[in-house]
């Protein structure tokens, strides 16, 4: 066996298999090593029984209809071929007391205008002017993204900085500042604006406004897209790409050290089968680490970990989520759900920054207080997900690693239980008939994040889209570059969270390695 590769990558998420897949088809040859036994990480869909579960995706954008990272690797993979975007309709019902009766969002900025005004109509002209800021953020983001040649800048370089100023002027603004400046104390519109913001972060007071902007305005301009048959078939086209180009995915295999030549470069890595077994080393000058700098400090030389970790020991980590999965006997149409995404805020949240009391209510029983649930229907699109008689619904809410720390595994499973069953009969007042339709449940917790995806806290973003601390124009809040020569971060940590900051993350982490 020739243990000898051009680059190896250290897990399967989607940064890794982006990275890996880039490597392959510049002509290298590359290894990568996953230690759970499927592909993909976070980016998976897998059976319970007769029920299909989707372990991360719930909507995403189209790159060819925003300005999305994702575009230039569909297009230099030549994934649009093998993966289909399936538009989920209405980008999401709110049912929240403020509000009033549920509320569907839908995607367009002229349609979404229409809707929040008819909805807030003493709002009207600074639902429009947020709009049009949101909508002037992704068009300079487009030209941001887009490849100019000298001619180009030279005809438009004057008016740039009109172009983006709507960038600049909120370059450390928080989502909550942004909010306040358009809406000030209307909380019910800021629901209504930011009902989802448990898929971002749990504090609009430190969120990034551009990071929302961006995220959110994607969604906007473009609409939400499911991947038909699951996020596992991504993952599984990258793996294809890689193997396709003589490279190897080793699944099972656990990288318990990353080696060093003389010159303190990266030479190879040393890993074992999960189960247990002798080591192999494999050799390489490029290692792309699919994982939290974390976890890759501890597969370094003693001597070299302070200095590796230097960049990242004080960035607070991003959220993690309770994922549940319900399988039903019935379409949830059936029982009275009106949309592919619904947002339910509880009547006990007033205020957007309640979102940041959310996660602790895990920490005991269910009691009088819900955290924000966002739930998601995949019957209702040509999802790829419904297997025979069972109906997928997905719910998830705000949690933390501390909630589930200490438990014995029987309080673990009692207390997992009776928030698994609690969710379902709260569903069942907003649908009745919800609760007797459920046939099979299935509840992964922070817990279960943190030991599948082995993420410190379970974070599943990477690091916590905050407020940047220093400007950007001073160099670039995250980079894939390390310390170590050779080594590259190519997972949201290097980047931002979601398909789309993992695969750019590792398009990046690609580009600057076959480039130095």
């Amino acid at each position: 066996m020739d243990n000898h590769y051009e680059a190896i990558v250290i897990g399967s998420g989607l940064g890794g298999l982006t990275a890996g897949a880039l490597i392959t088809d510049a002509g290298h040859r590359v290894l990568v090593l996953e230690q759970n036994d499927a592909f993909g990480g976070a980016a998976t869909t897998y059976h319970r029984g007769a029920m299909t579960v989707e372990a991360s995706l719930h909507e995403t954008t189209d790159p060819r209809t925003t300005a999305d990272p994702k575009g230039e690797i569909f297009e230099a993979l030549d994934l649009y071929q093998d993966v289909e975007f399936v538009p989920v309709g209405d980008f999401y019902e709110v049912r929240c007391p403020l509000i009033g009766a549920p509320l569907s969002l839908p995607h367009g900025t002229e349609a979404l205008g229409r809707c929040l005004t008819e909805r807030f109509p003493h709002e009207a002209d600074s639902i429009h002017r947020f709009l049009k800021k949101v909508a002037a953020i992704e068009r300079a983001l487009r030209i941001i993204m887009e490849k100019h040649d000298g001619m180009w800048w030279l005809a438009h370089g004057a008016e740039l900085p009109l172009r983006l100023w709507s960038v600049l002027r909120d370059m450390r603004s928080s989502l909550s500042q942004v909010l306040e400046r358009y809406f000030g104390d209307n909380e019910a519109i800021k629901f209504a604006l930011a009902a989802n913001l448990t898929y971002y972060s749990d504090d609009p007071d430190r969120m990034w406004w551009l990071m929302y902007a961006v995220a959110q305005g994607g969604f906007f301009h473009g609409g939400g897209n499911y991947l038909k048959g699951g996020s596992q078939v991504l993952s599984d086209r990258l793996v294809d790409r890689i193997r396709g180009g003589g490279g190897e995915a080793l699944a099972g295999q656990t990288a318990v050290e990353i080696l060093l030549g003389e010159q303190g470069a990266v030479s190879g890595v040393r890993y074992r089968p999960r189960a247990g077994g002798d080591s192999t080393v494999a050799h390489a000058p490029l290692v792309f680490a699919n994982a939290a700098p974390h976890v890759i400090e501890n597969m370094l030389p003693r001597v070299q970990r302070d200095q590796f970790m230097a960049p990242y020991r004080d960035k607070p980590l991003s959220i993690t989520l309770f994922s549940i999965t319900l399988g039903l006997s019935k379409r949830p149409a059936e029982l009275g759900t009106r949309a592919y995404s619904t947002m339910i805020i509880p009547p006990w949240m007033e205020r957007l920054t309640d979102f940041k009391r959310c996660a602790a209510l895990l920490a005991g029983l269910p009691g009088g207080r819900f955290p924000a649930l966002g739930i998601v229907d995949y019957s209702r699109i040509d999802s790829g997900l419904v297997d025979g008689a069972l109906f997928p619904v997905s719910i998830v809410g705000l949690d933390r690693l501390e909630n589930w720390e200490g438990l014995s595994d029987t309080q673990y499973n009692a207390r997992k239980n009776a928030w698994l069953d609690a969710v379902i009969e709260r569903l069942d007042k907003e649908w009745p008939g919800f609760a007797d339709a459920v046939v099979q449940k299935d509840m992964a917790t922070a817990r279960t994040m943190h030991h599948y995806l082995n993420t410190p806290g379970g974070a599943l973003y990477g690091f916590a889209p905050e407020v940047p601390d220093r400007l950007p124009f001073t160099g670039p809040p995250r980079t894939p570059r390390t310390s170590i020569r050779g080594l590259w971060l190519a997972s949201a940590y290097a980047g931002a969270g979601g398909f789309s900051g993992a695969m750019g993350a590792g398009a990046t982490a690609a580009k600057a390695a076959l480039h130095e």
